[in-house]
């Protein structure tokens, strides 16, 4: 039996998955069964799949980012009664849920963290590395600012700053991007902890000079690779970036958020959907079981893609634990999952978290072409519009 299976992985995920389904198909695990893959741009992925789903040409198996679930849970196959145990980190499975329902296989959880140019920090003077609170990363960050030529922190590598950076932080001062009632999702970023937040960032390239008001894309990601930027807030995957850089790095916890009242960082989950429920019952199975093997026997995943495998034990397994970036990264993803401290992004019906017009507002404030106020009063007319 041939499985379908689509994916959106590039780069380093995409070169792994392809090496992980290659082993399945010579090792044949369960059988006379292959996998055969086809991959579809990111920026076409999700729309393909959609049509495919409505128009009864869907794979038996597909990618889907956790934050799609709700958008694709009417048509995927619930699965939570197929598979052969549940033994994944709560929270990553959990995000897999809708409506009391396991909708798909947790595959990762891919939270970001603050990375570090040691040898800036070194010459700036700051030798208490990893950081505890906000206090200690604030000082930091003035050290860079006042004894060395280098730029703080960028907090995005992409825009300056996106989305990522201001879920963890307003989910670390307890607040939410979206409220869900009778009446359906409403945005409420625009007060209390969303306010608050908008205000930091704009306050990073403000008034505190860590970073200057741009918002051209991928100029951090440049200057953190040239060794130029102390302190960059990014996901699992940026371990592939730093691989080859000229100066010592590491990670830690992301406790970038003055007043926070708890440690957050956002994340989201590479998971495995069944989008064809008029398939066989036998392929439904079969189908569950490739999603398990996936899942389940991935060391790789967490060790060259650098994301948090979510099946319990994988992440105890010698693999991984072995692993170089173990220390360095995955350990604290580990304990940050443990601990239920990962912020995903709301599971909405009818709405595109990752499209950036949904963030331009968050930009603009960066940018300083609008005060944080009229910001995210804009962002909520915006996300409202759009739910």
């Amino acid at each position: 039996m041939e499985i379908s299976y689509w994916t959106l992985l590039t780069g380093g995920d995409g070169e792994i998955m392809v090496k992980l389904i290659k082993r399945f198909n010579d090792e044949q695990p369960l059988g006379d069964v292959t996998i055969s893959r086809q991959r579809v741009p990111w920026d076409e992925y999700y729309n393909r799949l959609f049509t495919a789903m409505t128009s009864n040409e869907a794979p038996n198996l597909a990618i889907c980012h956790g934050a799609y679930l709700r958008r694709f849970s009417d048509l995927v196959v619930p699965i939570g009664d197929l598979m052969s145990n549940t033994n994944y980190v709560k929270q990553i499975l959990d995000a897999c849920t809708i409506d009391d329902e396991i909708r798909a296989v947790p595959m990762d959880s891919h939270p970001v963290g603050l990375y570090y140019n040691e040898d800036i920090l070194k010459e700036a003077g700051v030798t208490n590395t990893p950081f505890d609170d906000f206090s200690q990363f604030e000082e930091a960050c003035n050290k860079i600012r006042d004894e060395t030529d280098y730029t703080p922190f960028g907090p995005s590598p992409n825009t300056g700053v996106e989305h990522r950076q201001y879920l963890t932080s307003i989910a670390s001062l307890g607040g939410k991007l979206v409220e869900t009632g009778g009446d359906g999702p409403k945005a409420v970023f625009d007060q209390g902890p969303g306010l608050e937040a908008a205000e930091y960032y704009a306050s990073v390239s403000g008034e505190r000079k860590w970073d200057i008001p741009d918002t051209s894309e991928d100029r951090v990601n440049r200057e953190f690779l040239a060794g130029n930027i102390g302190f960059m807030v990014h996901g699992t995957w940026t371990v592939n970036r730093l691989r080859d850089v000229d100066f010592n790095w590491n990670m830690m916890k992301p406790y970038v958020t003055p007043n926070a009242t708890q440690l957050r960082t956002a994340a989201d989950s590479h998971t495995l959907i069944l989008p064809d429920p008029k398939m066989s019952d036998e392929r439904i199975k079969t189908t569950v079981k490739v999603a398990e093997w996936l899942t389940q026997n991935n060391p790789e995943w967490g060790a060259e893609a650098g994301h948090l495998p979510a099946y319990i034990p994988t992440l105890e397994s010698d693999d991984l634990r072995n692993a170089e970036i173990w220390d360095v990264t995955l350990k604290d993803f580990m304990e940050m999952a443990q601990n239920g401290q990962l912020a995903y992004y709301p599971q909405l019906e009818n709405f595109d978290i990752y499209d950036q017009t949904n963030w331009t507002w968050l930009l603009d404030a960066y940018a300083h072409n609008v005060s944080p106020k009229e910001a995210v009063s804009n962002g909520v007319q915006t996300w409202n519009s759009n739910l």
